[in-house]
């Protein structure tokens, strides 16, 4: 088997003040391969942003503590320095995040911040610069790149700015692009398109893709595997198809049951009560038992462990602790012994 290209191994960031720490991001484990879309999921303030800003090394923090560790194909990120880590951001990964409005430059126009990127990380003129500029407009949608570059971001909608973000963070052809919320702030139709412009994209070049969302309906579209974080921790991972089927962990059963179905006429929407505590009031045992249907009292003092339920299935659930589904896979449903 190939090396996968990212890999973490019990990641964690912490924020220290003076009476308490905040684990944003507690012992994080996973991997993606080269050319794979892997979704993390989870609702706010589950960690998902905290773990794409860690891997990129973009929490800039006096207090924060990071440890663990993080590669990029083999390299030890969490070893390098500021400078090392700004010619690999862009150059073998890239970010796009949720909103482009403030992550691009208002003051200078589109063409000037792509061709920026393109210099930074590549030895060409400002001629090549530009004209590798205008390829990447039209390889993301605009139909007229000459004059497009010339435009500033404040002209632009909201899906013309997605797509410039996306453009920038293709221009060097990374290995990893992450995708923090890249539809969230646009319509319907408009983050179809995005979705199958990232999908084009990633074909053309083998660029693997870490999805951060929430909807759930985009996973099903555009994912291979998923993770499902909560309390800064993965409670599940799965391949896309056997997580809708046969979701494990109750927290990701309330996700999927808080989706509408087509094939269902509901009135009301069954959701998950309570909120996702905040990163330094976790409780003891099980982070989601306040608010799990299943919780037994041990639930509440016992912290359950990321178990491997099967070869490509993992849970974090104390109902699991002694499963196997390859073992015997009709004796689990829907995380409930049957």
């Amino acid at each position: 088997m190939t090396a996968p290209l990212l890999k973490l191994q019990d990641v964690k960031t912490y924020f220290h003040s003076k009476d308490r720490i905040a684990k944003a991001v507690d012992g994080v484990s996973f991997e993606v391969n080269e050319g794979e879309v892997v979704a993390l999921v989870g609702e706010s303030g589950s960690g998902k942003s905290m773990t794409s800003l860690s891997i990129m090394g973009l929490v800039d923090a006096k207090s924060k503590e990071l440890t663990g560790s993080i590669q990029l194909s083999g390299v030890e990120l969490t070893d390098l320095s500021e400078r090392q880590l700004s010619r690999i951001r862009g150059q073998q990964m890239a970010m796009i995040f949720q909103e482009p409005m403030t992550s691009l430059n208002p003051v200078y126009t589109i063409g000037n911040q792509i061709i920026e990127t393109l210099r930074k990380h590549k030895k060409i003129s400002k001629m090549e610069a530009r004209s590798r500029a205008m390829e990447l407009l039209q390889l993301v949608g605009f139909s007229r790149p000459e004059e497009s570059l010339k435009s500033y971001p404040h002209e632009l909608s909201g899906g013309m700015r997605q797509r410039v973000m996306i453009a920038i963070s293709m221009s060097c052809n990374p290995q990893l692009l992450i995708a923090d919320e890249p539809t969230t702030a646009l319509d319907v139709t408009i983050q179809q398109q995005i979705l199958d412009l990232m999908l084009k994209v990633k074909d053309e070049l083998n660029t693997a893709i870490l999805l951060i969302t929430h909807d759930l309906g985009v996973v099903a579209e555009t994912a291979e595997r998923v993770l499902v974080m909560y309390g800064g921790q993965i409670v599940e991972e799965a391949p896309v198809y056997d997580l809708f089927i046969n979701p494990l962990h109750p927290y990701t059963q309330g996700l999927l049951k808080s989706m509408p179905k087509m094939e269902e006429d509901k009135e009301r929407l069954e959701a998950i009560k309570g909120m996702v505590p905040a990163a330094h009031k976790f409780p003891a045992g099980c982070r989601f038992a306040p608010r799990c249907q299943m919780a037994t009292e041990t639930c509440h003092h016992t912290t359950p462990e990321l178990v491997q339920a099967s070869p490509t299935r993992a849970v974090r659930c104390l109902l699991y602790k002694n499963a196997s589904l390859e073992a015997d896979p009709g004796r689990l449903k829907g995380g409930v012994e049957v």
